[in-house]
């Protein structure tokens, strides 16, 4: 295939003015495919629009009004001096203020599902999301920052750049479109970070080092989700999957540096999540988690033009 000439090829977006040599890292400033970024922010969205209405609304007064579980004062200790938490839920009154900023999160999902001002839409995702996991805590069990995290990775990087109602397609551009690529780095560091902490945490643990804590786990009423069908598991094959879980961790990063063993560490690590999405009580943790992965396929191959070609980050920063 022959490369596509600068003229049909269009960079939106500015590049971050990084001090000393790391304004010359090739690997953080190089331009993905818009299709990449477009499809996190498809995603995401639909797994917010998933949150909203399958975790918060069926028990929304319960979790967050003042005569449930939640309410402003349900975690005074995290808004005390010398803490940074904060939620707007603690400056809307307490009779409507929790529909109403549940309403705004709603439409700005769905925003952000249509690609109508990404930027804005994402900001407000993220404002809703932190102020509704700080007032109630106790709901958070770990897709909460990665939530968070994406939703921030959705508003800068140009995520709207193509598939949406104000992309550089619909403006009558039909060439191939790239945005900044490192905010899909930066997430990418975070999933290696998480990943790998998370399997030397389990090494230091006798349980996990015999391997039987996915047996007892998988038998507990609180956790698992099929507790009727571990029985017919053998021991073994619960301590297997114990090993398995901290090897691929462990590994990951590893995994992912080289391109032959790039797309079965993918495959596990989608298996992994949707596994355990089936299985195991860990809410929406897996579906976010899983939002990540659309970054490695290549939409772009499917949309629009059929050549390639290598795009540079451009030199002007911002």
């Amino acid at each position: 295939m022959t490369a596509l000439s600068e003229s049909e090829t269009r960079f939106v977006g500015v590049q971050p003015r990084l001090p000393g040599p790391l304004k010359r890292w090739t690997w953080l400033l190089r331009p993905v495919p818009a299709e990449r970024m477009a499809a996190l922010r498809v995603a995401v969205a639909v797994v917010a629009l998933l949150d909203i209405g399958i975790a918060c609304a069926p028990q929304f007064a319960t979790y967050f009004f003042e005569d449930g579980l939640g309410g402003p004062n349900a975690y005074p200790s995290r808004f005390r001096s010398g803490h940074y938490y904060w939620s707007l839920l603690r400056v809307l009154p307490p009779t409507w203020g929790p529909v109403a900023l549940m309403s705004v999160w709603t439409g700005a999902a769905v925003a952000l599902l249509v690609g109508s001002r990404p930027f804005v839409s994402a900001v407000a995702c993220w404002a809703c999301a932190v102020s509704f996991w700080n007032i109630n805590y106790g709901l958070c069990n770990g897709g909460d920052q990665i939530r968070n995290s994406l939703f921030l990775a959705v508003a800068v990087g140009r995520t709207g750049a193509v598939w949406g109602v104000e992309s550089v397609r619909r403006r009558g551009f039909a060439g191939r479109v790239f945005v900044p690529g490192w905010p899909a780095k930066v997430l990418l560091v975070q999933f290696v970070c998480l990943y790998v902490f998370s399997a030397v945490y389990k090494l230091v643990s006798p349980g996990w080092q015999t391997g039987y804590v996915m047996y007892f786990v998988n038998h507990d009423l609180e956790w698992s989700l099929t507790p009727n069908l571990s029985p017919y598991l053998p021991p073994f094959a619960h301590r297997l999957s114990s090993w398995v879980a901290i090897g691929w961790e462990l590994a990951f990063p590893v995994l992912l540096a080289f391109r032959r063993t790039r797309v079965l560490c993918l495959v596990m690590g989608v298996a992994f999540h949707i596994i355990t999405f089936l299985t195991l009580e860990v809410g929406h943790f897996a579906l976010y988690s899983l939002t990540f992965y659309v970054l490695f396929v290549p939409w772009e191959r499917w949309s629009g033009p059929r050549s390639v070609t290598k795009v540079s980050a451009p030199h002007t920063q911002s």
